[in-house]
């Protein structure tokens, strides 16, 4: 009963929002580190080192007060020859995007870094409204004097990190160091679609279908680090151990309303399901990363691994019965394949006052399987979604005042694929192309400032010596 077009829009330009669970390097953290796209294990030198390696921490030559930058972007995604007629479907959005903060002290004769990243942000909420009579409707209710129908769609997910860095310094050339974040995530979902017909004589006949979940997790993240010094560049490790949940939760709603029908079709179920037992995976990763010096400057390389996730339920849902002649099993699986991603960056020097940065990045998505609320609401819980592959470019500069330092630039990332829209979505009226895959298009744009304040006693100390050699 819905139009085509508009559904397979709602789909595709909100699955975007949240399928980056899948892409590890989608969004980067730290001033230098984002404008180098996250190529920074072996060179890290703000606060990002907590993210990227901790053992970098004893490298930082300053304890330092830092404001991760500030950030809005540009998304825009395209769904090209998504039915019969080669549709193009466009959206685009402007928002904040994830920020770090925090701060280096010395403690007890060793260097210490505290950080809170806001890991992970996506709301997706969008609504279809519409009192269009078409064929289908008349062809079961050719009495029809009013219609209206409705279709929302909701994600959002919230993951914040709050951690703890150490590092020690081995001798002149090694140093070690570990970060501990905790991790609090909450991802939930829901779908609700519902018709109401008039007819002649004020019969009414109502359908509503609605589904929900909610899934929390808190657990810990932690890092290895370590950095060596060779005589003609560093070479950086970073290991994330796998993620360790300490709790869990899930929840899962699902009703379906028909009346005003008749004694054979109306019905009504609803089942509400609280203190599931849930699972969140995320797996090891290793990143090897150098930083060679050119000059005043250094070029930077970096590899990262991470490794798959074999096929596991996120959420153990309980069987439902909704009058079929079998109990419905909701299945929400995910499974992901390892991944390996490379990078580069350069750090070119212009004047004592002046740096220029630029980088780049793959990002391969690692889901082979992963359900959400889109799949839920297809048949037999279908696959709806398809993984994207991204590239992020990202350029911007650093300058160095007496007091502070003002770190700003633009990032840019691109990805497309060929996704095959499923042929059995349980929305009546919606015939979509299923010959041909149908092309998404991504493109984001990050404009970015952010700011490094030194502790009062070293400003104090630098802007004091610098009036000295001035007189």
């Amino acid at each position: 009963m819905y139009n085509k077009s508009v559904f397979v829009a709602l789909i595709f330009l909100g699955y975007y929002g949240f399928t980056q669970q899948g892409n590890y390097k989608f969004n980067s953290y730290g001033n230098r580190s984002i404008l180098l796209s996250g190529n920074v294990t072996g060179s890290v030198d703000d606060l990002g080192l907590t993210y990227y390696n901790p053992a970098r921490l004893s490298e930082v030559e300053n304890g330092l007060i830092s404001f991760n930058a500030q950030a809005y972007e540009l998304a825009s995604v395209k769904l090209l020859n998504f039915n019969e007629d080669n549709g193009k479907l466009e959206n685009t959005d402007f928002n904040g995007v994830p920020t770090m903060a925090g701060g280096i002290f010395n403690l007890l004769g060793t260097r210490f870094a505290y950080s809170y990243i806001t890991k992970n942000r996506s709301n997706v909420n969008l609504n279809y409204k519409s009192n269009f009579i078409n064929n289908d409707i008349l062809e079961d209710f050719p009495d029809v004097t009013n219609y209206k129908n409705n279709l929302e769609l909701f994600s959002k997910i919230n993951e914040d990190w709050s951690g703890i860095t150490w590092a020690y310094k081995v001798n002149d050339k090694m140093s070690l160091g570990i970060s501990a974040f905790g991790s609090i995530y909450t991802y939930r979902s829901s779908t609700k679609i519902n018709h109401t017909i008039e007819s002649l004589e004020n019969t009414v006949a109502y359908y509503e279908n609605y589904i929900r979940f909610k899934q929390t997790s808190y657990g810990i993240f932690a890092k290895i680090g370590a950095n060596y010094h060779f005589n003609k560049f560093d070479l950086g490790l970073n290991i994330q151990l796998p993620y360790l949940e300490i709790y869990e939760k899930g929840e899962f709603n699902y009703r379906d309303i028909i009346a005003g029908v008749g004694a054979d079709y109306d019905q009504y179920h609803e089942y509400y399901f609280k203190s599931l037992d849930s699972k969140r995976k995320e797996p090891l990763s290793i990143s090897l990363g150098a930083g060679i010096p050119i000059g005043k400057g250094q070029l930077l390389f970096n590899v990262d691994f991470v490794n798959k996730i074999k096929n596991y339920s996120r959420i153990d849902i309980p069987s439902i019965d909704i009058d079929e002649d079998d109990l419905v099993y909701v299945i929400f699986d995910e499974k992901r394949n390892s991944v390996i991603n490379f990078g580069t960056g350069a750090e070119i020097y212009l004047t004592d006052n002046f740096k220029s940065y630029f980088g780049f990045s793959t990002d391969f998505n690692a889901y082979k399987s992963n359900t959400n609320i889109f799949d839920l609401s297809s048949d037999n819980a279908m696959d709806v979604n398809s993984g994207v592959d991204f590239y992020h470019f990202s350029t911007g500069i650093d300058w160095n005042l007496d007091w502070a330092n003002i770190i700003f630039g633009v990032t840019y990332t691109q990805g497309s694929n060929e996704l095959l829209i499923p042929s059995k979505l349980n929305i009546d009226g919606i015939n979509p192309n299923i010959s041909n895959p149908a092309d998404l298009k991504y493109y984001r744009w990050q404009f970015m400032i952010g700011l490094e304040v030194p502790l009062l006693d070293q400003k104090v100390n630098t802007i004091f010596n610098k009036s000295n050699k001035n007189d």
